[in-house]
This record gives C-alpha cells, structure tokens and sequence, in this order.
C-alpha cells in the first residue's frame, strides 16, 4: 500500500535544521537580546512550521522557559482589535498558571477592550479561576471598569518581572502569512506595543514577502513598501532564514520518509543516524555504516534517487512540494495497480515524473494507439542515451529537455505493452491530450505559452491570435485546464492575453477560470482576471466563496471585488 504523507509540521528533523534552530534558539535566550523577535522565514512548503517545532522543543525543556504556541490564522475572520487582544490573552491564560502573575491578573486583563470575545475567554484557564459573570461584564463595552489599554504594557513589564523562577517567556507565532494584511497588522501590533517587555521573545514563522504584502495591503499602512521595510526592521531583530534543500538533501529527506513508512522504528534510527553524518559534515548523509538492525531498505534508496533526480528545481528544493508529489504519485499508482496495471514501483514513478515535469511529452505518449507506443519509446530512449545518429533523431513531439529523464533508468523499453493501463489510469488526471483534434503547431503554441520566458510567450499569444477564433477558444479552456500542472499564474496571464482578441473570449476565460483553476489561483493573478474584462465580478465572488481560500488572497479578492461594485455604481 502506498502512503500519504500529511502535511502537518513534526518535531523529528529529517530536514537537516539542527544548526539554524540552534541559532534561533540562542538568540531567544540571549541576556543581551531582551526582549527580542526572531523571524524564521523560507519560501512556501520550505518548513518553516517544522522549524517552528523543533524551536518548541528545545525550548520546552530549558528550566524557567515557559512555551507558547500561537496561530493566529485560526480566529483570522475577527475583527482587528479582537485578534490584538486575543494574541495578548494567549499569553495571559498561560503565564496564570503561576501564582504570583494570577494574584495580580485580573487588573491587568480589566484594560482590555474585549467586545465580543468574553465567550471564548470563559473558557481558559484563568476564567474559571475568577466570577465569570463578573469577568464577561469587564469585558463588556460601556462598564463602569477601566477599559482602556493605557498603562498596560508597564504593569504587563512588572507582573513578568516580578513572576517567580520565570525566565523567558516565549511566543511561538505560526502561520502569520495565511492570516489577512489587517490581522497581520494586529498581531505584530500586539507583539510590539503590548508585549515586547523584558524576558519576552517571539519567533515568528513567516515568508517575509509575505508579510511586506500584507502590511502594505492593511489600511493603516499607506501601501507604500518603504513603510513596510522600516515596520518589520522596527519588529523583527535577527531573521533567520532556513536552508533550501539541495538535491542531495532532498534525496536523504525522500529516504527517510520511504523509510519512516516502511517501519517506524527503522525511520527513527536513520533519522539520527543522517544528524549525527550531517553535523560531521560526512557525506552521503545517509551512507554506511548504518547502526545495527536500522539498514534502509535498498528500494526505498533507489526510490528516493529516482525522485530526487527526476524532479524539478522548485519541487526537489521544497518539503512540502516532494509530500505533494509522492501523494500525487501515491493515488496514481494505487488506483493503477488495482486496475491491473502490472508494473514495478520504478516504472510507474518514471512515468509519472514525465507527467509531472514534462506534460507535452507524456501528453505524446498518451495520445499515441498502444501498438505504436513501442516503436516511440525506442526512438526516444536511442535519442537519449547517444545511439540515436544527432539530435534529428528526437522523436518530434516530445521535449527537448526530456533527454535526461528518457535516459535515467529503468529503462521503458521492455514495458512498453504493460503501460497501458497505468496511462489509461493517469489520462484521466491530465487535462487534454495531443489526441484531441489540435494540430502539432497548436500544441506547440500552447507549450509556448506557459514558457518561462516572457519573450516567448509574448509572441505565442501573437501567433495563436492568428488562428480562428474556435482555436482560440480551445487554447484559452485548454491553458485553464492545466491549472496545478503547470504554473498557475502563467496560464491565466497568457489565457487573459487570448481572450482579450475577440468580445467573445472573456465569457471562454471566466467559466474555465472557475471551472478549473479556482484552486491554484495566487494574488498576483487577481489583475488578470479582472483584466481580461467580461464578468469578472462573478468570478471573484467564485474565488472568495471558496473554503479555505487564504486570507492574503481573499483580502486582495475583496479590494477588487469592491473596486467592480464602485465602478458599477458610477
């Protein structure tokens, strides 16, 4: 059975982070660094929360270090002031457990303009140690007790100074860029204004650009970016940034994930075994001699090579991009083996490494009739490995940058006529095939038009213009439909570039819009779809409706949605 691997953060480091937590870790604990904020930042899926864990751990068992985890993104639809406070009650409910702070404590929550969140702290600790009724009604708006946050932040300063064996206490703040501009504004408000007071410290698990966007989007910022450079340098006083896994990294992580599955115990002994190589600096990582009775399976080894080489740059480099394309790679061949499909373990990720990274190859391979999938794969793999005479042997419809993967072992030319139904199984995940009545010229205008390269791309979508306007629409549905296969942002640019051609495309562009990308779609692609005209409105209504739309998204969603309704009123 093939495992999937969740996405949540873990305390056990198979990504090498021992060095750069310590860092952080020191820096938290510093005497000279009080009160401080660090911030751990990565690019998306880099393993910021994980490094956030292991923080946590090693912390948790320093004496008089008191651990307190935050996520904000998860009370994110409240209202500003409601979000500061809650941040700050966190904080409270936790320190009350030592005594001397909750002698002293209900003065200090007095100050706190509470509104509408006396339910939710009813249910901490430190309510149940005080007249709940009483505390609802300090919390209430027009009571005759004080109110205001005036004065908070030096009483604050005294009762944690003064809090017996207390040395640290240290905020843990994860997930600050899912949560809205505004929120982000609140919360970094909270840790700044209110909490940052001597023996305090936050690590914030953050990407930086992130945080600039939101800071520049909230409306108290001024939207201008050197507001947002000279607020986090005011915030955040020694960034740490987490390493990007090499490809050498990535295969030691795949390994020990195929292992950690294969049997737990086995994973756990590697796991330090690749800690104690990697802080020697002894490489491979993962090599020999192995302790005893802990000896990674040979498939699993072979497994996480062909991954690892097999894989892109923005894939290999990130944790969480390898568990989404092992998942991926997961159901295709569970839902292949139990249709018949009688391939090894190695075959099957082959081919789905050429659905993955080179789309209009396996596209090539899908649309050929099985009896001539054999004699393709053969001139393929004689192009690739140098038998073939020079680079005219290419077979025509397939990457020139598939050379490498046709090449790679195992070889395909001995399964030839047992693929069938793993590509039977995987077609029914890919979004259109070269079988489905474009010409080679037309297939190879939309490969163009997900290019890197905006040269090219800009004169595909000239090219394409060319064509009749039912080629036009094929080419704008067809884009849409490969939304998560390819990159997302690009495919909505050039598709808006297309459907901009005739009054007809822009309904073409919206209804695949919501029909397929909706998923994938990231803030820098609002514009565009705004952009490409026709109804717009109900598309982004489509996109804000979504559950579990990210808050940056759904704040950008909202601006422009009320731009449309403001242009409408006009």
């Amino acid at each position: 059975m093939i495992k999937l691997w969740d996405d949540n953060p873990t305390a056990v480091d198979m990504l090498g982070f021992e060095h750069t937590v310590g860092c952080g870790v020191a820096a938290v604990c510093s005497p000279t660094l009080d009160p401080v904020t660090v911030a751990l930042q990565s690019s998306w899926g880099g393993g910021k929360s994980t490094a956030l864990q292991l923080v946590a751990a090693k912390l948790g068992v320093l004496p008089g270090v008191v651990v307190i985890p935050c996520d904000p993104w998860e009370y994110d639809d409240l209202p500003k002031s409601e979000i500061r406070n809650l941040v700050i009650s966190q904080v409270l409910e936790k320190l009350s457990t030592e005594q001397s702070f909750k002698e002293r404590a209900s003065g200090l929550l007095k100050r706190i303009g509470w509104a509408k969140v006396g339910a939710t702290i009813a249910n901490m600790a430190l309510a149940r140690e005080l007249d709940v009724e009483k505390l609802v009604e300090v919390f209430t708006p027009g009571s005759a007790q004080p109110t205001s946050m005036a004065g908070f932040r030096s009483q604050f300063a005294e009762l944690v100074a003064e809090t017996r064996d207390l040395e640290k206490v240290v905020v843990l703040i994860d997930d600050l860029d899912r949560c809205s501009p505004d929120s982000v504004v609140a919360i970094l408000e909270a840790v700044k204004v209110f909490l940052a007071v001597p023996k305090m410290a936050f690590v914030v698990a953050a990407e930086e650009a992130l945080i600039r966007f939101a800071i520049e989007r909230s409306a108290n910022s001024g939207a201008r970016s050197t507001y947002s450079d000279r607020y986090l340098e005011k915030i955040v006083q020694i960034p740490v940034r987490l390493p990007t896994l090499s490809r050498d990294d990535a295969e030691t992580y795949i390994a020990l994930l195929l292992a950690s599955h294969r049997d737990p115990g086995v994973g756990a002994a590697l796991v330090t075994h690749v800690a104690g190589r990697r802080g020697l600096g002894t490489k491979p990582y993962l090599g020999a001699p192995f302790p005893s009775g802990a000896e990674p399976h040979q498939d699993d080894l072979l497994l996480a090579a062909q991954v690892a080489s097999g894989l892109s740059h923005d894939k290999w480099s990130s944790p969480r991009a390898i568990k989404r394309f092992l998942n991926a790679w997961g159901v295709r061949v569970s839902i292949a083996q139990a249709r018949g499909a009688e391939l090894d373990l190695d075959v099957m990720l082959k081919l789905y490494i050429l659905e993955d990274r080179f789309p209009k190859s396996f596209e090539a391979l899908v649309s050929q009739v099985p009896e001539d999938r054999g004699a393709l794969i053969d001139q393929w793999e004689n192009w690739a490995t140098g038998d073939g005479k020079s680079d005219a042997d290419r077979p025509q419809m397939v990457d020139d940058g598939s050379r490498e993967w046709a090449a790679a072992p195992p070889s395909l030319r001995g399964v030839s006529g047992k693929i069938d139904a793993y590509l039977t199984v995987a077609a029914t995940f890919t979004s259109f095939s070269a079988a489905e009545g474009l010409s080679s010229e037309i297939l190879a205008l939309l490969d163009d038009l997900i290019s890197d390269s905006d040269a090219v791309r800009r004169q595909a979508v000239t090219d394409i213009q060319q064509f009749d306007l039912s080629i036009r629409e094929s080419a704008v549905t067809r884009l849409l439909e490969r939304s998560g296969a390819v990159s997302t942002a690009i495919a909505i640019e050039s598709a808006k570039d297309i459907a901009k051609s005739d009054p007809s495309l822009p309904a073409v562009f919206h209804d695949a819009i919501r029909t397929h990308a909706l998923p994938y779609v990231e803030p820098g692609s609002v514009p565009d779809i705004v952009d490409a005209g026709g109804d717009a409105l109900a598309t982004l209504e489509a996109l804000r409706d979504r559950a579990g739309v990210p808050a940056v998204l759904k704040s950008v969603v909202e601006d422009e949605i009320a731009a449309l309704h403001e242009q409408q009123a006009r």
